[in-house]
């Protein structure tokens, strides 16, 4: 699917502000955050969805997008539940060529995931492609499927993760990409390694799996992509 396609349903009334000519990128995924700098969770090709409540002033617009740009996303979806998008990060969408949606107030971000993750998994692979990677099994596996396993492995770190305002789920996606090392995996998120596994002792706590064991990593791996 393209966002574009999004903007033709007159339900959601979405508006382009920036970049319209690129609303054709194709969409691989859809991604919600509020984070300052999400970078590390991206791949490449998503929707991004976001309340803007990253943004404490018109400085912030620029990073956060040069971000999005660095990372090739499809788009950047921004709602206005609590006020319009604000001018610099039209400007900073315009500068970086990300193009750039306004999400109205009376269009829940959550609801717009939900008809993106549907279509998306409408377009169902080819069958006659092999199965050749994690990815592509995962892929081949219906939404639901696949949000169900992630919810029962990572539900209670996202939880977690929202009520206290950490960010478990980031310390185990950067641990995994280190391979469990836990000198680069302190280095890369800046903090001592006592502190790293403190986080990595409360998420096995609240998963219930051992990550010092293949087994269990691999579900937490699969679980974080699904």
């Amino acid at each position: 699917m393209k966002t574009a396609d999004l903007l033709r349903d007159p339900e959601l009334r979405l508006r382009a502000l920036a970049c319209p000519e690129r609303l054709d990128r194709p969409v691989r995924q859809v991604f919600v955050t509020d984070m300052p700098d999400p970078g590390r969770y991206l791949d490449g090709g998503e929707l991004v969805l976001t309340g803007v409540m990253w943004r404490r002033g018109p400085y912030d617009s620029a990073p956060f997008v040069g971000v999005l740009a660095a990372k090739r996303i499809a788009a950047l979806a921004a709602g206005e539940a609590f006020q319009p998008v604000p001018d610099d990060l039209v400007e900073a969408c315009d500068r970086y060529g990300v193009p750039l949606v306004a999400v109205p107030g009376e269009t829940p971000l959550s609801r717009l995931m939900a008809i993106v993750v549907r279509r998306l998994d409408a377009e169902v692979a080819d069958p006659g492609v092999p199965v050749a990677s994690h990815a592509s099994l995962l892929a081949r596996l219906p939404g639901e499927t696949r949000r169900g396993f992630r919810h029962e492995v990572l539900g209670a770190v996202i939880a977690y993760d929202r009520d206290v305002r950490s960010d478990l789920l980031g310390t185990l996606t950067e641990f995994l990409a280190c391979s469990g090392s836990w000198t680069t995996c302190a280095r890369r998120l800046n903090v001592h390694v006592n502190t790293l596994r403190y986080r990595i002792r409360r998420i096995e706590e609240l998963t219930g799996r051992d990550l010092s064991t293949l087994d269990d990593r691999v579900d937490l791996l699969l679980a974080l992509r699904a």
